[in-house]
């Protein structure tokens, strides 16, 4: 029985990088191994294979898949193009981290669930957030009452990049808008620290641009009386800091700058019963041994040697309530992609 995967990396952009340092940085001793990358250029999948030690490099994905060395394959395509690159990853019996979102939509997404049962191979949606040990420990204070009862959730996700139609942000095309690239870390984030709870209600404003959601504001409503409001944006940033969160609970708060690549946070508590000032309670540090994504990495390559095909972690099921949410949204907004129609 092998106690290694081969590695292989679909697409080597911005993200692929980041995998790519990972994969270098948790290394052998977690069973990883760098395979092979792909990409439609092969003068930029040789480059990419020489900077981060792959022994494989492809010109066209059709090879990636057809070599029967890969046992597995992140996929950091721009998500509009998630769904066939997964199909096709998962029909050639490859396991499969597939990068945030997996699916643009719950077709899409059940599509892939069902093609990996149906192969029996793994299948993860890469939302790192879900592995992110800073976030473990601040659940950790939670459950041990360091703030109460949870109440509420806020938090934003707010960049400022200029309008251009055929950026992939603005690009209905490519499943532009701030949601699902921003506002998806903000809902699972919100998920993650009400436990899960189902989602009863969804509501939100939002204002487009060029067919996509250029800004958005959300609310949400958990089955356990904790509600969480978000905003994410492709054109403006926040007033203040634009990609910080707060859990309130009735007896403090917790705050987590970075919340979607979270390394620190702080406990707060309230000093009297009307909130009147403050203290710090404790000081959470847990910087990343790599860069944050080599925990769901890790993880992944776990389940895959262990004979599992769905995470224990990051569930089908948590992927599919994450997917359900901004499906809503898009349905409230009217904001369909050209595919869709």
């Amino acid at each position: 029985m092998k106690d290694y995967v081969n590695w292989a990396i679909l697409a080597p952009g911005r993200i692929a990088a980041k995998m790519a340092e990972a994969m270098n940085g948790a290394g052998a001793k977690n069973g990883i191994r760098t395979y092979a990358v792909a990409s439609r250029n092969i003068e930029r999948a040789q480059e990419f294979a020489a900077k981060w030690h792959f022994q494989k490099a492809f010109g066209s994905y059709g090879e990636l898949f057809s070599d029967p060395e890969v046992d597995a394959i992140y996929i950091a395509n721009p998500h509009a193009f998630h769904y066939d690159s997964a199909m096709m990853a998962l029909e050639s019996g490859k396991h499969v981290l597939c990068e945030k979102p997996a699916g643009c939509s719950m077709r899409q997404l059940s599509g892939m669930l069902e093609t990996a049962v149906r192969k029996q191979r793994f299948f993860m949606e890469a939302m790192w957030t879900a592995f992110n040990p800073c976030l473990a420990e601040v659940r950790r204070y939670i459950g041990q009452g360091a703030i109460g009862a949870v109440q509420h959730i806020d938090s934003r996700f707010c960049n400022r990049n200029s309008f251009d139609p055929h950026d992939r942000n603005y690009d209905p095309n490519l499943a532009g808008g701030a949601l699902l690239d921003l506002g998806i870390y903000c809902i699972y984030f919100s998920m993650m620290m009400a436990d899960f709870s189902p989602v009863e209600r969804a509501s939100s404003s939002v204002r487009m641009r060029g067919g996509v959601d250029a800004w958005n504001s959300g609310n949400l409503s958990f089955a356990n009386t904790i509600t969480a409001s978000f905003q994410s944006a492709m054109d403006m940033p926040s007033p203040g800091s634009t990609h910080d969160a707060v859990i309130y609970g009735t007896e403090g708060y917790i705050t987590v700058p970075n919340f979607f690549m979270a390394q620190q946070a702080e406990v707060h508590t309230y000093k009297d019963e009307k909130g009147n000032g403050t203290k710090v309670a404790a000081k959470i540090k847990k910087p990343f041994s790599v860069n944050g994504y080599e925990y769901e990495l890790i993880h992944a390559t776990r389940c895959i040697l262990d004979g599992k095909t769905e995470s224990d972690v990051h569930t089908f099921a948590k992927s599919q309530a994450l997917c359900a949410v901004m499906d809503g949204l898009r349905s409230d907004w009217g904001m369909k992609y050209p595919w869709e129609e």
